[in-house]
């Protein structure tokens, strides 16, 4: 069993404007900033000193992974292509609420999968998730405590994995909206047939999605 502490990237402008961030390399805000300095103070006050920290080499994930470890002292950081965050294509930089009222028929009702909805020339969360396994896995056998820093909502597909779950549908473009900047979550192993699964609670949450409206 291993202790994986998911952390979330530094908030950029784009997080403030609501955009969708994708692969973009983007730098953290002033906010963020201030978020870095506030995840780093409760790792010290909780005595979490990780073995590694994992990130994709593109900012913000970066440059909140390195500030952490040097502040920390010891811990090293691992840039690992397989942890970029999920390629939303020609979504990318654009508002949540735009793509949402552009291309409605992806978010209808009971029409869609929240994990396998693929922007253009993007990947789905399922796709994401899939290339996580083999790198993930491996640390979770390699270190007793270890931690992840990514943007969301590839933090939500690792999340929702470990957790044994799926997003909502509402989730599916920005990731959770959850306050926690950092997360500790205790697994074995990382396996996207948890990511995958679809219960009657998931369904129902799919058949109660909102209308966006119609076809443009």
């Amino acid at each position: 069993m291993s202790t994986v502490v998911l952390i979330r990237a530094g908030c950029t402008d784009y997080d403030d404007s609501h955009r969708l961030l994708g692969t973009l390399d983007v730098p953290v805000n002033r906010r963020g900033v201030e978020q870095i300095r506030d995840i780093a103070r409760q790792l010290r006050e909780r005595g979490i000193k990780p073995q590694a920290i994992l990130t994709p080499p593109e900012n913000p994930a970066s440059c909140t992974a390195h500030a952490i470890a040097e502040a920390l002292s010891g811990s090293k950081v691992r840039q690992m292509d397989e942890l970029r965050n999920v390629n939303q294509g020609l979504w990318q930089g654009l508002p949540e609420s735009d793509v949402r009222k552009r291309f409605p028929r992806f978010f209808r009702s009971g029409k869609e999968d929240p994990v396998a909805i693929c922007p253009p020339e993007g990947e789905t969360l399922l796709d994401a998730c899939q290339r996580l396994q083999r790198v993930l896995s491996k640390a979770i056998r390699k270190y007793s405590v270890f931690a992840i820093v990514v943007p969301e909502p590839l933090a939500t597909v690792i999340r929702c994995t470990l957790q044994h779950r799926r997003p909502r549908m509402t989730e599916c473009l920005c990731g959770e909206s959850c306050k926690e900047m950092i997360q500790i979550l205790e697994s074995d192993c990382f396996e996207p047939s948890s990511f995958v699964a679809v219960g009657e609670a998931a369904m129902e949450e799919c058949s109660a999605a909102v209308h966006e409206g119609p076809d443009q």
